[in-house]
């Protein structure tokens, strides 16, 4: 298994105003020592939101990106919607942060959709599908440098094989302040789902992600952004807190935490034609 230098050994050592730079990433706040201030009190936890509020919530845009590399003449008319050249994203990811866009972490995203704990403004979260090798190799040094954290979602077949990420990139992902969450055992649609597919897509490949990073993974994506009634329970049944999809569909009205909207963001997109797409003004769909 072919083993990199890991991009991410100045994170772990830097610090900034008290915290280290994956804590910034990961968007750990700094919290007062109650003792040292002299105050006993605990807060109360936070209560989980009705349905109808986690839908109100649900405001803050979710950009999809896949593959990052540059195209090669094996790419064909239908594969290139999905690879995202690294200038591209990188010209992307900085325009958005130029229009006083505020990256946050999957889990500061489900923490707000859940429980209302506040984000920043103009919050985004950006994601990559499918663990194709060029989102270690491309896109993490482009959000390193940039300071945006990202949420990978994994798909767990592919680990260790030429030209996908290898076991030692997701724990790098994550050493990085990346959140690791899955995309299923080998992307097949949950909407084929027999009795026997709910373990192996989608409680196994949880389980193996954890093993890998050290601890839960709570976040899953449905491949090709498409799920049915049929599948939420099983979603909900494997342990995942929150599941997003694509905007061909609404939420639903019972579950919308396991059915987060997202924008599958194109190459072809410009910064103003990005910046359309994830106001809130934009239709949905």
């Amino acid at each position: 298994m072919r083993r990199r230098d890991l991009l991410t050994a100045a994170l772990c050592t830097a610090a900034l105003s008290g915290c280290s730079v994956v804590d910034r990433l990961r968007g750990t706040p700094q919290r007062a020592d109650p003792e040292a201030a002299g105050d006993t009190t605990r807060a109360a936890p936070p209560t989980p939101g009705t349905p109808a509020e986690i839908a109100a919530r649900s405001t803050v845009p979710v950009l999809c990106y896949h593959q990052v590399r540059e195209y090669t003449a094996a790419d064909g008319a239908g594969a290139r919607p999905l690879i995202c050249p690294p200038a591209v994203l990188q010209r992307q990811l900085e325009g958005m942060l130029a229009a006083g866009m505020q990256p946050v972490t999957g889990e500061a995203l489900v923490d707000h959709l859940q429980l209302g704990t506040p984000l920043a403004d103009k919050a985004v979260l950006v994601s990559f599908d499918d663990a194709s090798g060029g989102q270690y190799t491309n896109a993490l040094p482009i959000l390193q440098r940039l300071g945006i954290p990202a949420t990978f979602f994994v798909m767990t077949v592919v680990l260790d094989r030429p030209n996908w990420l290898s076991r030692d990139d997701v724990r790098a992902l994550d050493a990085a302040g990346m959140t690791i969450a899955s995309h299923t055992w080998d992307h097949h649609p949950v909407t084929r789902y027999g009795e026997k597919d709910w373990s192996t897509q989608l409680a196994k490949p949880r389980e193996q992600l954890g093993q890998v990073v050290g601890h839960d993974v709570e976040l899953f994506a449905y491949p090709y952004g498409l799920w049915n009634q049929a599948a939420l329970p099983h979603v909900q049944a494997a342990g995942y807190r929150a599941a997003f999809q694509l905007t061909e569909q609404p939420q639903d009205a019972r579950l919308p935490l396991l059915t987060v909207r997202r924008v599958l963001t194109l190459p072809t997109w410009d910064v103003p034609t990005l910046l359309a797409r994830i106001s809130p003004d934009h239709p949905a769909g």
